[in-house]
């Protein structure tokens, strides 16, 4: 018979049933649509050697005037700036105390408790000591530094040194020490709240714990903004700061001015900060109430001047359309706000009202602050139940996984989801967390007593925890994109065993995972959507830098397009045909030969699953590996429906599909 063309339609189509995706892509991960065809991403390696602490939220990159390029790092309980490989702690003081005689030890212990009376801390706080005297044994230069602090109760807490106490003493440290207390760590998961009073009265017995609520405590997720060269910051109902980039080595400081309880800043092109979802400015009104649909906005150029007057143009508005502003984002030329109820836009039109507003959508919603990206002029967000756009109105953005997406997404930490723009590819991306852990295979078979695990991804288990692959259970320590690390064999009972090359491994507690662990893309060029699995906590387009950067919630940040492996691991990358007909799909076929047409460097796998009938199950067939120089294989495969999967899981392995082609005839069963 003629030979047959596998050439299918571009993009990831899962709304439909596989069969009926006929002539279509259905599944993919770590690949790209380029001009209609699939090819493997490029890789990654660490942009930063060291691991930071706590789970980065937020990404920034900007130049200052002399040229200095800087990375901005929030986490939830730190923030970072990073340029010419050094990062420093810019992480902003809430307060300095001077206390004397506050130090108690124990005889023995490395622990020291302080007295400070209504210190204000946190458990896991921050805190930098000076001025302290050597203490019951224990050197000045241990003491004298900074401390992670475990908290006692409102006026004392404990930090840990590693020289041990003498004697034991209270009162100690001397007469001149200084604490600067940093700000307090935010919450790293968003937290349904159970309890009295976050529901409607009436709704359940009284003085009985809810065992549902709609009150959610919400990650730490942060605005930074460029004030010229200069960095202001903010998380999600704290302070304003601005860190000043001729002195790069201080710490930022709180704009006192300005709101102290604010949701979102932005700062326009006409030089106002905005505040978003806020309290009155100033100290004196540090603890007036929240007003969740406040916006106010310093006079131009004086991020010091907030209170409206003839001579400036600092004011204040209310938004009428919904409950709670939910998210804002400077856009050529205007900011656009999204509320619980609507969208509006907010555009500079001088005095005397400075700022005019016009509700441009409603009924949309944005699942996050960061599930936002502009390209040309045209704004792209998430939802909790679809994508829409703002070009001019908003419209529904149709989208050929969307189900796919919503069904498993995950609501308590939906206010983690964030979209990131490559420029470079014309694409939009959005992370974000889902309600299971998927399995995923061995990538090279392993020994009984291998502690380190390489498997195709480690997206969406938890940074440590336990594994199944068979029979036997897996403690693992830690995780990279690739392997699973500190693994402890034959756990609970279980006895430890070799496991062949893609073997499943599945977690066996059925944990849900907390961070984003998969991702969308949409093509703005080709209006293509496909889907995978990479776990990443922030990103930012490559700006003034080489590339993009992007972070994970265990501390480390990496280099994107670059090469084609995960940090030295083999990145495996695949994408999955529907099925298809062969022939006419009416009698049983033989492939007998399959003439591969792919750009490759290194290798990869072809894959056929066959059938029978639609829903009969399929049957695995290995074609057989391509290289750049394989120009036909024999195969022996016999089906009325296929599938096609193209798979690459080896150090430096990159490819590109073109329009493989299948030689067939009518066959019987074997």
């Amino acid at each position: 018979m003629a030979l047959q063309k596998l050439d299918f339609m571009p993009g990831i189509n899962k709304e439909n049933t596989p069969y009926s995706v006929e002539g279509g892509w259905v599944d993919s991960d770590k690949i790209r649509f380029r001009s209609g065809r699939p090819e493997k991403i490029n890789g990654w390696d660490k942009f930063y050697a060291n691991q930071l602490i706590g789970a980065t939220r937020k990404l920034h990159v900007f130049r200052t005037l002399d040229g200095t390029i800087y990375v901005a790092i929030a986490t939830n309980e730190k923030v970072y700036i990073e340029y010419g490989g050094t990062v420093t702690d810019i992480t902003p003081v809430r307060e300095t105390q001077a206390l004397s005689g506050a130090f108690d030890t124990t005889a023995g212990s490395a622990v020291i408790t302080v007295t400070d009376v209504s210190h204000g801390a946190d458990d896991g706080a921050y805190i930098t000591i000076s001025g302290a005297a050597t203490t019951d044994g224990i050197p000045d230069t241990e003491i004298n530094a900074e401390h992670q602090i475990t908290v006692i109760d409102a006026d004392t807490y404990t930090f840990t040194v590693t020289t041990t106490a003498s004697a034991g003493v209270t009162g100690g440290g001397g007469a001149s020490i200084s604490v600067e207390y940093q700000i307090n760590p935010g919450a790293k998961d968003g937290v349904f709240q159970f309890g009295w009073g976050t529901g409607p009265y009436g709704s359940g017995t009284f003085g009985t714990p809810r065992t549902s609520s709609n009150a959610t405590l919400h990650p730490r997720t942060w605005s930074l903004q460029n004030w010229g060269e200069d960095l202001v910051m903010n998380y999600h109902g704290g302070a304003v700061y601005i860190w000043d980039a001729t002195t790069p080595l201080v710490r930022a400081v709180q704009i006192t001015e300005a709101p102290h309880k604010v949701n979102n800043v932005v700062v326009t092109k006409d030089r106002h900060l905005v505040c978003f979802g806020c309290n009155e400015p100033g100290t004196a009104n540090a603890n007036t109430d929240l007003d969740l649909m406040r916006v106010r906005w310093c006079s131009q150029e004086d991020y010091t001047a907030w209170d409206p007057e003839i001579t400036n143009t600092a004011g204040d508005n209310l938004m009428t359309n919904g409950t709670e502003i939910m998210a804002a984002g400077n856009v050529e030329g205007q900011v656009i706000i999204w509320t619980d109820d609507a969208v509006e836009s907010m555009q500079y039109i001088g005095p005397p009202y400075t700022f005019g507003f016009q509700k441009v959508g409603s009924s949309t919603g944005i699942v996050s602050p960061d599930a936002w990206a502009a390209y040309n002029n045209t704004v792209y967000w998430m939802s909790d139940d679809g994508f829409y756009i703002f070009s001019g109105g908003v419209g529904a953005h149709a989208c050929t996984v969307n189900r796919f997406i919503f069904d498993n997404l995950n609501i308590n930490q939906r206010r983690k989801v964030f979209a990131v723009l490559n420029r470079d590819n014309h694409e939009v991306t959005w992370f974000y967390p889902t309600d299971d852990v998927e399995d995923t295979s061995l990538n090279g078979a392993i020994t009984a007593t291998d502690t380190s695990i390489t498997v195709a991804t480690t997206a969406s288990f938890l940074s440590s925890g336990y594994i199944q692959i068979g029979s036997e259970l897996i403690e693992y320590t830690g995780k990279t994109d690739t392997k699973f690390t500190g693994c402890v064999r034959g756990t609970r009972g279980t006895t430890a065993a070799a496991h062949a090359d893609e073997a499943v491994v599945f977690d066996p507690d059925n944990k849900t995972p907390t961070e984003p662990c998969r991702y969308v893309t949409y093509s703005v060029l080709d209006k293509l959507w496909w889907v995978g699995r990479m776990e990443r906590s922030a990103w930012t387009d490559k700006g003034a830098l080489g590339n993009p950067i992007a972070a994970t919630a265990e501390g480390y940040l990496y280099n994107h397009d670059v090469g084609n492996d995960a940090d030295g691991d083999p990145l495996v990358a695949y994408v999955e045909s529907a099925d298809f007909d062969i022939a006419e799909g009416d009698n049983m076929m033989f492939i007998h030969r399959v003439f591969p047409d792919f750009t490759v460097d290194g290798s990869l796998d072809l894959i056929m699953r066959s059938r029978y009938y639609p829903l009969s199950p399929q049957i695995k067939e290995v074609i057989g590996t391509v290289t750049s120089a394989t120009t036909k294989i024999d195969t022996r495969i016999r089906g009325r429906q296929m599938a096609l999967r193209i798979q690459s899981d080896s150090l430096g392995d990159y490819w590109k599909y073109g329009a493989t082609r299948i030689d067939q005839r009518p066959d019987g069963r074997r």
